[in-house]
């Protein structure tokens, strides 16, 4: 069974949606290699670092409970 996606991750797609942002413009606002962005906003791989950068970027809570 797979994982749930937390919630943070969801806001994330969410927010890039409603921008019309592609997971490498997320990553080239970061300053982060796409496919390590595309990593932490689809809950493969977690750092407090990335998630808050991508959190800030975006202007989202960077808990990824909220």
């Amino acid at each position: 069974m797979a994982r749930p996606l937390p919630q943070w991750c969801k806001r994330v797609k969410i927010e890039l949606i409603q921008r019309d942002m592609s997971i490498s413009d997320l990553a080239k606002l970061t300053n982060l290699s796409r496919e390590y962005t595309a990593g932490i906003v689809n809950g493969r791989n977690y750092s407090e670092a990335a998630v808050k950068n991508i959190s800030d970027a975006l202007d989202i809570p960077d808990s990824p409970y909220q």
